[in-house]
């Protein structure tokens, strides 16, 4: 009865269709296939066809849905009244119908998919797919899950490693530019004395203890003894171990083999000493590590397990100090490759000026300054107006009243800041005696007008004896002279500020 359903959806728009006209061959010949096979074009009309044979294949194959079904008029199977009799169907079909429908929500995942790339003109052949478990089996985790799982982690913490010694050699390269730049812009003299500080400063850091080999039994005993604090002489490995498992999976993981190498990397390396470089600290630790995890790691899943500790102090290697060569005693690149990085670096020097990101000043430093905001120079705006605090006088102007303090100018190291500080201070000093010359003027003014005032509010000299007119008259004028700053007047007058 169900698979009657079919043909009545198929009856049901083939009579809501437009009549086409067709030649009597044709008619003929289509109405002979229709009859042969009713639903031979159910998959041109219904885009989930397959879907729905499934679905009426199972439903069929319960038998209480199927008397339900045939004892069902025809206007509860069209309404869909019929599918509240699901609830009687058997578990077993239920389940199966559920798997039905996921695989059917995964289909349509898909066809949205692909209409999203089309419409964005995304090529899915070079998309980045996850590679750490099997796509074709979505339900259950299986042997293919665990081997891509593990496979896939190799290869992502290789690719880490490299990564970071690329990234050590990069920090290495700029080290050597930034001291390169500095000795190019010193004298002879300063850069006598700046290749002395650096030796003295090398020779201070090679003075240490010896490194012991990583993994070897004397550099263990030295951690039993100094991080774990036990006795030299009951040093034993298994208890070792089940000291540094710090979580007791019963591995050592790549965290708490680090850890194993404090006490040597503190004979190498110690915060907030000059000659000490803090990241050669951290890159010395992953050397070590790596060169334990190759040594003991045999199964190659980085992890060192109980087994494979054991294995590795029975081997004559671990009884063999051969001490350890840190980072800073091995070159991280050759001639060549410090010359192509400083051509790129002095390229991206002259597109950082040009874009106005650095400044074409020769102190400036050229070295990426990750504490200032965005790690770019900040340029002002052309025209932004400057902000001061109103009892604080600007850079480069003077009071009126004020004495110009001259102070010494430091010694410049090279002939463009000499050059440029001299036409700083002739600048200064224009303005200067410009700011003078106006406040004598100003002053002047202010001395005729003073004196107007004077004469007018002075009552007429006529009943005066001649001898005060004389008197008056035999007074020095006072002089129109500028005197020097430092001069004192010899009258108990209070003199005009200059």
């Amino acid at each position: 009865m169900l698979k009657y359903l079919v043909l009545l959806v198929i009856c049901f728009w083939s009579i809501h269709s437009l009549p086409v006209k067709e030649s009597s061959t044709q008619k003929s010949s289509t109405e002979h296939n229709e009859e042969e096979n009713p639903a031979q074009n159910l998959e041109n009309i219904i885009e989930y066809e397959r879907y729905l044979k499934e679905v009426v294949s199972l439903l069929e194959s319960d038998t209480e849905f199927r008397k339900k079904l045939d004892s069902a008029n025809e206007a509860d199977i069209r309404s869909g009244k019929i599918a509240q009799e699901l609830e009687l169907v058997d578990h077993n079909v239920r389940t199966k119908l559920d798997e039905l429908k996921r695989s059917e929500l995964e289909r349509l995942r898909g066809l949205a998919m692909q209409m999203y790339e089309r419409t964005n003109e995304i090529d899915r052949r070079h998309l980045k797919i996850a590679e750490h478990l099997d796509h074709d089996n979505q339900h259950t985790f299986e042997i293919e899950d665990l081997r891509k799982l593990i496979v896939k982690t190799g290869e992502d913490l290789a690719e880490a490693d490299r990564r970071r010694r690329e990234e050590f050699k990069e920090y290495e390269l700029q080290k050597e530019f930034e001291k390169q730049e500095k000795l190019r812009e010193m004298d002879e003299d300063h850069r006598k004395k700046f290749e002395q500080d650096i030796k003295q400063m090398t020779e201070k850091h090679n003075k240490h203890q010896k490194v012991h080999h990583p993994g070897s039994k004397d550099q263990l005993e030295e951690v039993w003894e100094k991080q774990d604090h036990m006795s030299p002489e009951d040093f034993d490995p298994k208890k070792f171990f089940m000291m540094h498992d710090v979580d007791g999976n019963g591995f050592w993981d790549e965290q708490e083999v680090k850890a194993l190498f404090k006490t040597e990397l503190d004979k190498v390396y110690q915060q907030g000493l000059p000659e000490d470089d803090m990241r050669e600290r951290a890159e010395e630790m992953e050397r070590m590590r790596e060169h334990v995890f190759k040594e003991a790691d045999t199964d190659r899943d980085h992890l060192i397990s109980f087994n494979e500790f054991i294995d590795q102090t029975r081997r004559r290697e671990f009884q063999q100090d051969q001490g350890w060569d840190t980072v800073d005693q091995q070159p991280q690149f050759s001639h060549d490759e410090y010359l192509e990085f400083e051509r790129r670096r002095q390229e991206e020097i002259q597109r950082l000026i040009a874009e106005g990101r650095l400044p074409p000043h020769p102190q400036m430093p050229y070295a990426y300054d990750p504490n200032m905001a965005g790690g770019q120079y900040q340029v002002p705006h052309p025209n932004a107006v400057p902000q001061y605090h109103p009892n604080v006088v600007p850079a480069n102007q003077y009071h009126p009243n004020a004495v110009p303090q001259n102070h010494p100018q430091p010694e410049q190291q090279n002939n463009h800041g000499q050059n440029i500080q001299s036409q700083h201070q002739q600048q200064m000093n224009q303005q200067y005696s410009a700011q003078q010359a106006q406040q004598a003027l100003h002053n002047q003014q202010m001395g005729q007008n003073v004196q107007q005032q004077q004469q007018q509010q002075q009552p007429p000299a006529q009943n005066q004896p001649n001898t005060v007119q004389q008197a008056v008259q035999s007074q020095p004028k006072p002089s129109s002279e500028k005197q020097p700053p430092n001069a004192h007047p010899q009258s108990n007058e209070i003199p005009h500020k200059q």
